[in-house]
């Protein structure tokens, strides 16, 4: 599988927000604990530090014809790789990546605003086409 389309874009705009990154890809289970390295971490997870903070970040360029879909397999994977996160102790924080225009367009819908809630679901809005930062929604 490739990387997300946006990857390196996300990883550019957090380098301009000031984060080092660490790991491209952060691996959170070895294949002898289920390799998420191989199948969904390698591909789209980029761990990041800035100070004393570390996170991790799935990034989601939402380029299916149904963002409904996308956020359901973005909304998945958050689950896994935040359980996987707790499961190893670490002290990263768990974020999606999602671009911005998407996510204003995911927020008119009471369901899709339902799972963020419900989740805690920390996210970071990026603009593709600026390659930064726009927003860290907690």
């Amino acid at each position: 599988m490739a990387k997300d389309f946006y990857h390196e874009t996300v990883k550019q705009a957090l380098i301009n927000d000031g984060w080092a990154i660490t790991n491209d890809p952060l691996t959170l289970l070895s294949k002898e604990e289920g390799g998420l390295e191989t199948d969904l971490g390698a591909e789209k997870f980029i761990a990041a530090e800035k100070g004393l903070k570390k996170i991790g970040v799935e990034v989601k360029s939402f380029i299916q014809p149904s963002i409904m879909y996308d956020f359901h397999q973005a909304a998945g994977q958050y689950i896994l790789y935040l359980s996987a996160l707790e499961i190893k102790k670490s002290e990263r924080v768990m974020y999606v990546a999602i671009p911005d225009e998407i996510y204003y367009r995911l927020i008119k819908k009471e369901v899709i605003v339902h799972a963020i809630e419900k989740l805690s679901m920390k996210i970071i809005l990026y603009n593709p086409v600026a390659t930064q930062i726009i927003s860290w929604k907690e």
